[in-house]
């Protein structure tokens, strides 16, 4: 191909064809806007996952289809001409010619109102994209229970791109390729309720949650109070307050304390888990910074090799390990009857309400709906006598009514399979496992022999604790050991909290 002014026959270049110049101007423009859009993203950066989206995925494919454009003019414009087709003669434009003025002005005018257009409807798609509601509701509508509970979680301001892709393009590449078959099983409707977790290629939680929690800012200790009520006639309260030692890295080159010892910045935690869910923790590496290493192998995990496991499943402990319900809580019918007993949305004073609410909120309806009416049926007929003897006590009922079948449709989707007893909550070790993970007292150290150990003040220390509507009004504060409530004295040590007041044990 000869791509000179003028060919021996007098024809003009290949390249002097419409789709060639369309390409080619094309191409120029958003080469010349990439050049100024990376240029200013190096300079300022940006928190939002969709810029680098926008920067440097979608503006390299046009830029890359435009340029393709060249060589399929040429390549096309040779066809025709091989054909004998005459070449196709480009127009002339004359500033000079009245009518070539008007077609400019008129050119110009609906471009500027196109172009204005097109920037205020990418404008709103961009943001549309970036909403919880696209994410919760249009793009993923299986995802119901997980964007339901997101509205009452701790996060709910934050919007789900944050923490699921983070800033710039390369963790969206990675979150979409690896929910890909999540697409194809959603279309096909393939999939398995309840749907499965963790996800296994979620970013680390350093370029995500400690863009605002950060390890250097934990606080030393924190004062929690937790009110339990029982579930006999009275409702009977315990009220405990605990000191949690949060604690955490108070800067680099300083040793790590507290809870948060498991992030610092003075050593690397890994762990292997047997099992998908991430309960069952049989081996854990401690890396210091020093190079000294520490291995503890739990003596409960029969004929478990710690030289057998793939490199590959060795996780480096994050935020998420513990925290794997930041944003997505189904809370159990016993801890979300307490705080709304506590927070005064039901009356403690409507007689064996802890235990009727918890027995209905764990109930096995068919659907929502039904759920809904079994449970105002259910606490209307239990307390028609209480009514019929004592009119005022309507409005108490109504209220718990009302306030447990909104604790129920946040925390509980049958027709999802959804509850809390199918997703693991690890803070804590009341309800699940949890620390008791790798603090059980079986972990040794393969050299040494010590153990990780499982002595409650390592995180927490009981500074307040009574039972009885009289005796939680005057708590002592100090430091004490823990006297479990209901009579059971000692009855409970030997055994992990877990064991009693977990799944199917209340």
């Amino acid at each position: 191909m000869n791509l000179s002014a003028e060919n021996k026959s007098g024809e003009k270049p290949l390249a002097l064809n419409w789709l060639t110049i369309f390409g080619f101007i094309l191409g120029i423009v958003f080469l010349t806007g990439e050049v100024i859009i990376v240029t200013a993203d190096i300079m300022y950066g940006g928190e939002n996952p969709y810029t680098g989206i926008l920067i440097y995925l979608v503006g390299p494919a046009i830029l890359t289809a435009s340029l393709l454009l060249v060589p399929l003019g040429i390549g096309l414009e040779y066809r025709r001409r091989k054909k004998g087709i005459p070449s196709q003669k480009l127009p002339t434009f004359d500033l000079n010619h009245p009518r070539h003025r008007l077609y400019l002005t008129i050119f110009t005018i609906v471009t500027t109102i196109f172009l204005a257009f097109t920037m205020i409807g990418s404008y709103k798609a961009y943001h549309v994209t970036e909403s919880v509601g696209f994410c919760g509701l249009t793009c993923h509508q299986v995802m119901k229970p997980e964007y339901e509970a997101y509205q009452h979680s701790p996060h709910a301001r934050v919007a789900c791109v944050k923490c699921h892709i983070g800033p710039g393009a390369s963790w969206f590449v990675k979150s979409k390729l690896s929910g890909a078959h999540q697409v194809i099983a959603v279309l096909r409707q393939s999939y398995k309720l309840p749907l499965d977790t963790p996800i296994v290629n979620l970013r680390p939680a350093r370029d995500t949650c400690e863009q605002c929690h950060w390890p250097e800012k934990f606080s030393p200790a924190l004062e929690k109070s937790l009110v339990y009520y029982g579930t006999d006639e009275e409702n009977t309260p315990y009220q405990v307050d605990i000191l949690l030692r949060v604690g955490g890295s108070q800067g680099e080159g300083r040793k790590a304390k507290g809870i948060h010892w498991h992030i610092g910045l003075d050593h690397k935690l890994e762990y292997y888990a047997s099992d998908d869910d991430r309960q069952i923790v049989p081996w854990v590496r401690v890396t210091h910074n020093d190079g000294s290493v520490e291995e503890y192998v739990d003596s409960d995990a029969q004929d478990f090799d710690p030289g057998s496991i793939p490199p590959e499943s060795i996780r480096t402990m994050d935020c998420i390990d513990c925290h794997n319900r930041p944003s997505h809580r189904y809370q159990s019918p016993f801890s979300i009857v307490n705080a709304a007993l506590a927070q005064g949305a039901i009356n403690p004073q409507l007689p064996e309400i802890k235990a009727n609410l918890a027995e209905l909120l764990q109930k096995d309806f068919k659907t929502t709906s039904e759920a809904l009416l079994g449970i105002e049926k259910t606490l209307r007929e239990r307390y028609a006598d209480i009514i019929a003897k004592d009119a005022s006590r309507q409005g108490d009922v109504d209220q718990a009514i009302q306030e447990a079948q909104r604790l129920y449709s946040q925390n509980v989707f049958p027709e999802y399979k959804v509850d809390w007893t199918k997703y693991p909550s690890n803070i804590g070790h009341f309800e699940f496992p949890g620390c008791y993970r790798c603090h059980n007292d079986r972990h040794q150290e393969v050299k040494t022999g010590k153990k990780i150990s499982n002595d409650c003040n390592l995180c927490h220390t009981i500074i307040r604790q009574g039972e009885g509507w009289d005796a939680i009004q005057n708590l002592e504060y100090k430091q004490q050991s823990f006297n479990h409530p209901r009579g059971y004295g000692d009855g409970w040590m030997g055994q992990n909290c877990h064991e009693c007041h977990g799944p199917g044990m209340m």
